[in-house]
């Protein structure tokens, strides 16, 4: 596991050590969990929270390498919800990183239904944030793993449209609104991008 994640999360240039290690560490913390599934598709793919417990096995095309959000899930007045995605730019296929894909492949074994089993979403939070407490993981609230992704793939260079379609925005100002917000150590990136196009510095 801890190749798949790493193979997956290479720390970005220009980032700092930090990027992306917070989600590796999750990641590997919650293999073989109830939820690594869930948390999986959560991290890979910047689903709303929503969207994420409704995620079924069958929604998952393992041979392309995909997730599809076909529902949102939600807990209200102390009832489950199921609609449809709230736009539809949300109903929309993404692809899935390699490492997830395998990783999820050898979880499925013929499962079917949610990825969350029976829990509702308060329920996949608590256990989520049980869980990270017990194995002294980073505690990330499951609706800011959505943000988390956004901001990461910003800062690796990800086509702002790309991003703004990955995360199911119907309008790409909304994408620029929150994630669009380089730290100095990324434009100090894009100068030193720049420097080797004009004069061939290393």
């Amino acid at each position: 596991m801890a190749r798949l994640v790493q193979a997956g999360w290479r720390r970005t240039e220009g980032l700092g050590r930090s990027a992306g290690d917070t989600e590796a560490r999750l990641l590997k913390g919650f293999y073989g969990h109830a939820l690594e599934a869930w948390l999986l598709v959560s991290v890979c793919a910047g689903l709303r929270r929503c969207e994420s417990v409704g995620i079924e096995w069958s929604d998952l095309n393992l041979k392309r390498g995909t997730v599809t959000v076909k529902r949102s899930v939600q807990w209200v007045a102390g009832h489950e919800t199921v609609t449809d995605p709230k736009t539809d730019q949300s109903r929309r296929t993404m692809a899935l990183p390699r490492f997830a894909v395998k990783r999820l492949a050898q979880l499925k074994h013929g499962r079917s239904g949610r990825l969350v089993g029976d829990l509702n979403a308060n329920q996949v939070a608590s256990h989520y944030m049980a869980w990270c407490r017990r194995m002294k993981l980073p505690c990330v609230p499951p609706r800011n793993l959505r943000h988390t992704f956004g901001t990461l793939a910003i800062a690796a260079g990800a086509d702002i449209s790309v991003v703004a379609r990955q995360l199911g925005h119907s309008d790409i100002k909304t994408t620029a609104r929150y994630y669009l917000r380089p730290d100095l150590s990324v434009l100090k990136s894009l100068q030193r991008a720049w420097e080797r196009l004009i004069i061939g510095v290393a």
